[in-house]
């Protein structure tokens, strides 16, 4: 999809989807927050093999929190889903209800489906399995690991070979390549390693994707909270969740702080491979950018943008921009605009995708309404809240057709 032009910033193009799947093509989403789903056409698509996705709410709070999941089959009266957002517990295997897991509103099919997409599918066939492989163990065993959770075990090396199955992080693989060709290929994007795991079964899986060395975690263990709410990239303006870290050091003046998503790593140049790691960030660890606030925000939450930063042991180095928040620090934005007359309305824009629109100007699960993209369009309705404009630590109240509610003001421009 990103080689077609699949995507405008974090937001999906349908539209570019046969040119990537030839046999598949977007017809269009129904809205149903008001009126019950359409569960006899939902079933009849799934019966005809067509995929069907459908929007729910992932949260309790007032108004829908949009999520997407994507129908396996209907079961009894609900459907088991695959769900993109892996809570704690998920593996693989792990068989998902809708109304089980999405159950604010009812926990009907007809009440918890608040929209469903549409795609025609052409019915290709599906490839038959290759024969497996049965290759001896070398031997001077060299153990590896699945350094991401669902890292795919393939017949061949490459994205579009058969799919054996999906693994779980820290999955160990032993691999069927000499050592030092192995350890030559981890971390780098586009190379693939031959490996067979503990069930020997044996496949291709991406090396961008696995380590020699197990990940540990990086949220407490007695209560996981996952980074990024579902269904959304890491939410420009999101606050820590530091957990029973100690108190991150003041951000100096002038400085912008940020926050890793998840484990992520240091880099002495914006590139991934095994040569360039410094260190694993811990998502409770505060980074300080050594970049300008103006040229640093824009990328936060940005696939295939880097930030330079420091860590809290003041080493220096690069850090993948999608995988860090936002938390706190310089002034970022100024605006140089004439003051509107008095009583007129002022316009602003959001200057990143998935900023955040709360009922209150406080970062929490509970206060969000919903997420925009960029260059969306709010008016404001405080009185003197056009001099917050792109100021840090400030919020200002807005509104849109729908919705009345609270801006980051360092997200938005005039």
């Amino acid at each position: 999809m990103k080689k077609a032009g699949g995507f405008q910033g974090a937001l999906f193009i349908p539209s570019v989807l046969p040119y990537v799947w030839g046999n598949c093509a977007y017809r269009d989403m129904q809205p149903c927050e008001t009126t019950p789903a359409p569960i006899a056409q939902i079933d009849a698509a799934v019966a005809e093999g067509k995929p069907v996705i459908l929007q729910v709410d992932w949260n309790k709070q007032a108004g829908i929190q949009t999520h997407f999941v994507l129908v396996k089959e209907k079961k009894g009266d609900d459907y088991v889903i695959y769900d993109p957002f892996k809570y704690s517990g998920d593996t693989p295997e792990k068989e998902v209800l809708l109304t089980t897991r999405y159950k604010y509103n009812g926990a009907k099919l007809a009440t918890e489906i608040s929209a469903v997409l549409w795609f025609n599918n052409y019915g290709v066939v599906p490839p038959e399995p290759p024969k497996k492989t049965n290759l001896p163990l070398p031997a001077e065993k060299f153990i590896l690991y699945a350094a991401e959770d669902d890292l795919a075990l393939r017949a061949e090396p490459s994205v579009t070979g058969y799919l054996w199955k999906r693994m779980l992080m820290n999955t160990e693989l032993i691999s069927l390549e000499p050592k030092d060709k192995a350890k030559a290929k981890i971390g780098v994007q586009g190379q693939w390693i031959q490996v067979q795991d503990s069930n020997g079964d044996q496949g291709y899986v991406a090396a961008w994707y696995v380590s020699d060395q197990k990940r540990t975690a990086s949220t407490p263990t007695s209560k996981p909270v996952p980074s990024p709410a579902p269904g959304s990239a890491p939410t420009p303006g999101s606050a820590p969740k530091p957990g029973s870290a100690p108190s991150p050091a003041p951000v100096p003046a002038g400085a912008l702080a940020l926050y890793p998503t998840t484990q992520i790593s240091l880099r002495s140049k914006p590139v991934v491979s095994p040569d360039t790691l410094i260190r694993y960030i811990n998502a409770d660890e505060q980074l300080i950018s050594l970049e300008p606030a103006n040229q640093a925000i824009p990328k936060v939450g940005v696939q295939n943008q880097w930030i330079k930063v420091r860590d809290a042991g003041s080493k220096e180095g690069y850090v993948a921009a999608w995988y860090v928040k936002y938390a706190g620090g310089s002034t970022a934005q100024t605006t140089s605009a004439t003051p509107p007359a008095s009583g007129t309305p002022v316009k602003v824009r959001t200057t990143a995708e998935a900023v955040s629109l709360r009922n209150q100007p406080v970062v929490s699960d509970a206060t969000l309404i919903k997420r925009v993209p960029i260059n969306y369009e709010f008016t404001i309705v405080e009185p003197g809240g056009e001099s917050k404009i792109g100021a840090n630590n400030q919020w200002i109240k807005v509104k849109d057709a729908a919705h009345e509610g609270y801006v980051a003001a360092w997200f938005l421009t005039r």
